[in-house]
């Protein structure tokens, strides 16, 4: 490892381009939904978004600053995976209605967003250890207890993000040189798992079959379906789960190829469900257009593009490892949301990273950047 540690600018630059943009994006997509639905002040949501984005990037510069080599001890391994799991059993209590949020006086979190850091830490420490035997036992079994730990939690109450989670591990595990026969048996375990979750709440299958063009209309018509007509009968959830990228689909084509300008959609007002949380790509497509959604989309694919850079260049299989985890879990992430809104997988509450709306999300994601930096910062360039 290099002894002189310079900071990566471009890195750096792309990281803060999307967090400016996204504050910008957050303030325009939610200062009339501010007002209207939720009666405060119309810079409500952008201030706190803000305050989160400042604490988020003062944790991103500490652990840039911090040697990432120093993670790699059992302590700073185990301890935060442990809170985690306390904090993800607790918030089923906490949370008896959507079990994802500590709602406290003046703020809430997401347990589930500190998993993300927490699980690229675990998987960079174990595959450095056991990376000659990737396929032993010993390395396997200990994978896929605390992975199954934090996704079966997770996916109660947020099947989205516990699927993201998984997409570090795939990585990972497939870079490190895993069996063939292991990797596609634990991507059918997760789809087998997966469609359990799926049948645990009606909304969930409502919008899968949604997606798949399965109407109500044809629900009743066909006699094969019945019972799925049935399941979902219990759902409370709207009945028109495709109404969202609908409007999500008419915002970005209304922006055009360069955008009607900042401040100008009419998708915000009222028609955009969650315009400025999961939604906010389209809010971003219809403001900036194809020019400004392209921007966004390259920034998102040269933060992954360095990650897999960083892999070659790193000397140590733990950096190796925690750069590659950091870059595919934040751009499976970004990539998913831009799908959903794009009407190109079904519909999920999932945020796009440094841009929608979120202090938990926000914080964590800029703490795995700055992991991500750190790496940068001391590998040879």
């Amino acid at each position: 490892m290099s002894n002189r540690i310079r900071t990566d600018w471009r890195l750096f630059g792309a990281v803060l381009g999307l967090l400016t943009f996204g504050l910008v994006m957050v303030y325009s997509a939610s200062s009339v939904a501010a007002e209207v639905k939720y009666e405060v002040e119309i810079w409500s949501f952008a201030v706190k978004q803000v305050i989160c984005a400042t604490l988020g990037l003062t944790l991103l510069l500490v652990l840039k600053r911090l040697d990432y080599s120093r993670l790699a001890h059992p302590l700073w391994v185990f301890f935060p995976l442990g809170m985690t799991i306390l904090l993800l059993v607790g918030v089923l209590f906490a949370d008896r209605t959507t079990h994802r949020w500590y709602r406290l006086p003046g703020f809430q979190f997401q347990p589930s967003e500190i998993a993300k850091p927490v699980v690229v830490v675990f998987l960079a420490w174990l595959v450095s250890r056991r990376e000659m035997k990737i396929n032993d036992r010993y390395t396997l079994l200990p994978t896929a207890l605390v992975l199954g730990s934090l996704v079966g939690l997770i996916s109660i109450g947020d099947l989205g993000t516990a699927a993201v989670l998984l997409a570090p591990a795939v990585v990972v595990f497939y870079v490190a040189g895993i069996e063939r026969r292991y990797f596609y048996f634990s991507l059918v375990l997760a789809a087998v798992v997966g469609a359990g979750f799926l049948f645990q709440r009606p909304y969930r299958l409502l919008r899968v079959a949604s997606f798949f063009n399965i109407t109500e209309e044809r629900l009743q018509k066909d006699p094969k379906l019945e019972w799925l007509a049935v399941h979902l009968a219990s759902s409370k959830a709207s009945r028109d789960p495709d109404h969202q990228p609908k409007q999500a689909k008419i915002a970005i084509g209304s922006g055009g190829v360069t955008g009607a300008g900042l401040g100008q959609s009419n998708q915000k007002l009222g028609y955009l469900p969650e315009a400025h949380t999961d939604f906010i790509f389209g809010v971003v497509g219809e403001e900036t257009g194809l020019v400004g959604s392209l921007t966004v989309l390259g920034l998102y694919l040269y933060v992954f593009w360095r990650g897999l850079k960083l892999y070659w260049l790193t000397p140590d299989p733990f950096g190796r490892y925690l750069a590659l985890g950091c870059a595919s879990i934040f751009a499976t992430q970004a990539f998913f949301n831009m799908s959903v809104v794009l009407d190109m997988a079904p519909t999920k509450g999932i945020p796009l990273p440094l841009i929608s709306y979120g202090g938990t999300a926000v914080i964590c994601t800029l703490a795995l950047l700055g992991l991500m930096m750190s790496v940068s910062d001391r590998a040879t360039s």
